[in-house]
């Protein structure tokens, strides 16, 4: 199932539909993880918070 929602995800990342920070929400509820997010986006995921 989650190969599914990469697939969506890539996908409408590709497409210009998704940025990199929805990318990254779906990381942070665990919907994809961070190597989907390298996968997709290209560039390493970092935990990084504006706090």
């Amino acid at each position: 199932m989650l190969n599914l929602f990469k697939n969506l995800a890539t996908q409408f990342y590709t497409a210009g539909l998704y940025n990199k920070e929805i990318i990254k929400s779906f990381v942070k509820c665990g919907s994809l993880t961070a190597k989907d997010y390298n996968d997709i986006t290209g560039e390493d995921y970092a935990t990084q918070t504006n706090a």
